[in-house]
């Protein structure tokens, strides 16, 4: 295993804690899921081709590793959960940030659970149509449509009726500008 490798896993630490996040829900369990799939990845890395993409083999990891775990039920006592409405923020923000955030979350949390994975993987991710495809194991045009219409549903979601006038434009949320920006 080189160096290059290792390094690059560290640098997807970040990227694999919040797509964990968003699958779980859960700030403990999505720890428990990259650290279970970062030792996955480690156990085989032989079986990685250098050269390929790392990432997209990562997050494959994680959201078969995940699907797998999902059938097995499992009780959690006193978990900190995403809808709870409370956030863990790096740097607090000004107040009208803090309510876009929550009001973005909110929005997000509504969409079905493979409407937020493809804009993660899309988005915030920003892992090429063609990659999230075969990581899905679905065509390259049906993840463009499924996220396009992911995206639209997000919009109208966040962007309701009491917010449409000229003084609340979507461009002023900073997470949907990074969604909606994805190719």
């Amino acid at each position: 295993m080189s160096h290059a490798v290792i390094s690059e896993i560290e640098t997807l630490l970040p990227g694999l804690r919040r797509f964990a996040r968003s699958l779980t829900r859960d700030i403990s369990q999505a720890d428990d899921l990259v650290q279970d799939t970062v030792e996955r990845a480690l156990r085989r890395i032989d079986s990685f081709q250098e050269g390929t993409n790392l990432k997209a083999w990562m997050f494959t990891i994680m959201r078969n590793h995940f699907i797998s775990e999902c059938r097995k039920p499992k009780p959690s006592a006193g978990s900190y959960e995403m809808d709870s409405g409370q956030y863990e923020v790096g740097i607090p923000g000004a107040q009208q940030d803090t309510v876009e955030l929550k009001e973005f979350m909110g929005a997000f949390l509504k969409l079905n659970k493979s409407d937020q994975e493809l804009l993660i993987l899309a988005g915030l991710e920003n892992i090429p149509y063609p990659e999230i495809a075969r990581m899905l194991d679905i065509a390259t045009g049906t993840v463009k449509s499924r996220v396009a219409r992911a995206r639209t549903r997000l919009r109208g979601l966040h962007i309701g009726p009491a917010h449409r006038n000229a003084a609340f434009r979507p461009s002023t949320f900073p997470l949907q500008q990074g969604l909606a920006g994805a190719t």
